[in-house]
Parts: C-alpha cells; sequence; structure tokens
C-alpha cells in the first residue's frame, strides 16, 4: 500500500510551542544521561497558570459530573448571561447576553471567528503563535504587522494605517493581543482609541485576545478594546489564564455590537461542526466561576498580586544585565528579552538566527527551558526570548497569600521563598549572556 500523502499546507504549521519546550527539554536530558550530569532545568517556557483551579469551579464540577447530554454548540443562556454580567461589571461593558459566545477553550473560538469571518488578518509579531497555524489551515491571507522596542512592541498607529491604506479596500481584520503575550504589556485607554479610529477608517475589524485581562497588576489599568471600539471588536477570553483552569478548555467571545443574531447562528453552525460543544459539565462549572462573587474577587486579587510580585522582580533582574533590553510586565506572567544588541556576538557563537536561541539556552550546562523564534512568531533575523514565570508552588503561595498578604516591605522575602528555582535560572541565564559577549560559548551541533 503506498504511503499516506499529507497535504502541504501540515508542513506550514509550526509545532506547537508546548510540544517544542518539552521535545528540547527531552532531548537534552537524553544527552546528559549519556555524560551522567543530573543537574536542574530552568523552566521559562511553559505558559500555563501555577495557582490551583478555584474551588466554585472544583465543587460545580463535581455536581454536574454526571451530566453526559450534548450543550448548546455556544453555550446555554445561563452561561451567556453570567460571562455577560461578569465583564460588564469588572470592565465597564455593556454586553447583552445574546452577543456573548462559549466554547471549547479561546483557541476554538478563535478558529471559529477566522472560519466565519472573510478578507485579510493583520498579526502583529513577535506575538503569541497560535494564531498563525489556524490561518495557514484554513487558507486565510495575513499579513505580518512588525513591531519594535522603542514602542514597547506595541502596535504603531502610523505603521498600521500605512499596511491598511496599501490592501485591498475589503473586510480586513486585526489581531490585538492585549495584555500582550510575550510582553506582558498592556495598551492605554488613548493608545486604543488611535488604533479603534484607524480600523473605523479601513474597514477593519478588531479580535482582541485578552485572556490574561483578569490578570493585571493594576485592574484600573486594563481598558477592553471592546469598550472603546464595541461595534468593531471580537473579544476574547477563557477560563485558562486568570482562572488557572486550561485544562478546562472553556473560553468566551463577546461578538461586536449590534451583531445580527443570523450571524450568531452562524458561529453556532460552525462551532457545532468543528466540536459540537464545550462540555456540559464544564459549562456548569463555568457558571460558577463567572457568579462566585467575593469568592472569586478574593482569589483574583491574590493571583495577580502574586504574578506581580514574582515576574516583576524576575524581570527587574533581567533589566541588570548588560547589553540585552527587556519589557516592564504589567500583566500576567511573561516579560520578553531583547537580544538584538548582541547580534554579532551571537553569530560569532553560531547561534544565527532566532530559532537558534532555544536550542542554545538549554545547552548543557546552562540548561534554561525557554520559548523563542517562531515559537512566539518572532522575525527569522530578530532575536527574542519569552521568559515564563510560572515555575513555582502556586498552590502554596495562594494559600499563604490569602491568610496574610504581605505588606510591601515583606513581598521581598516572599517572592525568595517562592521563586528560588527562577532566581537560579535567570542567574544562569546571566552566565550565559556574559559567556557569549567573552567568547567563551559556541553553538553546539545540532
Amino acid at each position: 500500500m503506498a504511503g499516506i500523502m499529507i497535504d502541504a499546507k501540515v508542513d506550514r504549521i509550526q509545532v506547537p510551542e508546548n510540544l517544542r519546550y518539552f521535545r528540547l527539554i527531552e532531548e537534552q536530558r537524553e544527552l546528559c544521561a549519556e555524560t551522567g550530569c543530573q543537574a536542574e532545568f530552568y523552566k521559562f517556557g511553559l505558559g500555563q497558570s501555577p495557582f490551583p483551579v478555584p474551588s466554585p469551579l472544583q465543587k460545580a464540577l463535581s455536581l454536574h459530573s454526571g451530566m453526559g447530554t450534548y450543550a448548546d454548540p455556544i453555550g446555554n443562556n445561563e452561561i451567556r448571561e453570567a460571562v455577560a454580567s461578569f465583564f460588564n461589571e469588572r470592565f465597564d461593558l455593556d454586553i447583552e447576553p445574546y452577543r456573548v459566545i462559549t466554547g471549547h477553550g479561546a483557541k476554538g473560538l478563535i478558529f471559529s471567528i477566522l472560519t466565519l469571518l472573510t478578507g485579510s488578518v493583520i498579526i502583529p509579531s513577535p506575538g503569541w503563535l497560535g494564531y498563525l497555524p489556524q490561518l495557514r489551515i484554513l487558507n486565510v491571507p495575513y499579513y505580518r504587522l512588525y513591531t519594535h522596542g522603542a514602542g514597547n512592541f506595541k502596535i504603531r498607529p502610523q505603521t498600521l494605517e500605512a499596511m491598511l491604506r496599501g490592501l485591498v479596500k475589503t473586510q480586513h481584520l486585526l489581531i490585538l493581543n492585549n495584555p500582550g503575550n510575550p510582553t506582558g504589556g498592556l495598551y492605554t485607554k488613548e493608545e486604543l482609541t488611535v488604533i479603534a479610529n484607524i480600523c473605523r477608517k479601513y474597514y477593519t475589524f478588531v479580535l482582541s485576545d485578552e485572556v490574561y485581562s483578569l490578570l493585571a497588576y493594576e485592574p484600573s489599568s486594563f481598558v477592553s478594546m471592546g469598550k472603546i471600539y464595541p461595534e468593531g471588536t471580537f473579544v476574547i477570553h477563557s477560563l485558562s489564564a486568570g482562572m488557572g483552569a486550561g485544562g478546562f478548555r472553556l473560553g468566551s467571545c463577546i461578538m461586536p455590537e449590534g451583531t445580527n443574531p443570523e450571524i450568531i447562528r452562524d458561529v453556532a453552525k460552525i462551532a457545532a461542526t468543528i466540536y459540537t460543544s464545550s462540555a456540559a459539565p464544564l459549562q456548569e462549572a463555568g457558571i460558577a466561576a463567572y457568579r462566585s462573587g467575593k469568592e472569586m474577587d478574593q482569589y483574583l486579587e491574590a493571583v495577580r498580586n502574586i504574578l506581580r510580585i514574582i515576574t516583576s522582580r524576575l524581570a527587574e533582574m533581567c533589566k541588570t544585565i548588560r547589553g540585552i533590553r527587556v519589557t516592564t510586565p504589567m500583566a500576567g506572567f511573561y516579560f520578553m528579552a531583547d537580544l538584538n544588541p548582541l547580534m554579532n556576538e551571537l553569530q560569532n557563537a553560531g547561534i544565527m538566527h532566532s530559532n537558534d536561541l532555544a536550542p542554545a539556552l538549554i545547552s548543557h550546562p546552562y540548561h534554561i527551558a525557554t520559548v523563542t523564534g517562531e515559537a512566539m512568531m518572532a522575525p527569522y533575523g530578530d532575536y527574542f526570548i519569552r521568559f515564563s514565570c510560572t515555575d513555582f508552588d502556586g498552590e502554596s503561595a495562594l494559600l499563604e497569600y490569602l491568610e496574610k498578604p504581605p505588606e510591601p516591605e515583606e513581598e521581598e522575602a516572599f517572592f525568595n521563598r517562592y521563586a528560588g528555582r527562577m532566581i537560579e535560572g535567570i542567574k544562569m541565564f546571566q552566565k550565559w549572556v556574559e559567556d557569549i559577549k567573552e567568547g567563551k560559548f559556541q553553538m553546539p551541533p545540532q
């Protein structure tokens, strides 16, 4: 029998960042085992909340675990009302429940929206890799909008307008990731307003990926694009980041203001075709999460402050390393290091392009596992590293914080108590950078 023939577009799909990350660690472990090395690995790659699933979700899932019937493809009325109420209250939105769609995680909903819309898509780079493979599977035309350190890797209005002015005069979709992955940055209300006005001018909708919005260190600093550009924004949320429930695979999309109910039915048709629905017990768990009031408020306050204490300090440690630039995290558990000032030294070390950074960092004796290159949609010739600050005991940190939040003068001790492995990892990263600058590192053969 002839071999299986694969569609050519499959070869254009990058390996998802989590698979690439674990593969790098496993391959290096095997190499180290051959020499008897049992040194620790410093894990900065996995973008997954370290905190336990909030108890209201766990209890509701247990109570409804016997539900075996199919659920509504876009969520029952109760969960759609709960989502609308939750985000109206927190972000001063005005969402009618009929505009809320729930589905199989943020990824599943993004895929449904990309399937629904016609026209080209604009993706800022560097950014989260997950959008690009979906566009390639769907054969949707797309354009990369490159961002730069001088603007903290945010969309430059003049660059966006220049791109849109040069495109065919038809519908477009801009992907906006706010708060940012990989930078941890936040857009201000003024910045969003300028972008929204450009999008209005050029018939461009926005897919605003706001999955880290509940993790803004200063909650009032986050402004949803759904508030600024309600008639043209698809707002994406999920339980994964803020509520520590990545495995639940439950997300929500707020459709633009004034969306025709017929279009909502079209999304339901697409969702039912792709994944039938999110699981019925998980919808009940979602309802409990969004309606748990004070208990969820306490959970979210603790989580975002723990992440502020840990992520901000790790970023500050990186900023002391001469020769690199580091973004300032304002939400979530990411920050990004820009190594382009060391381009000559990196190339002298045999690190010729962005994809070489990850295998270089994880090599012996450094053992630093990160996300770089295509895994963060970085340009081929740019040297960027994403640090995910999640390698700590989130459950213990959460319990301690809920029992007695540390005073400002106690936060450093809290940081040292829980971020020990990552502190050592940043010190090892500093050694790697110094070895690069001093010509002591050479890229191992691959």
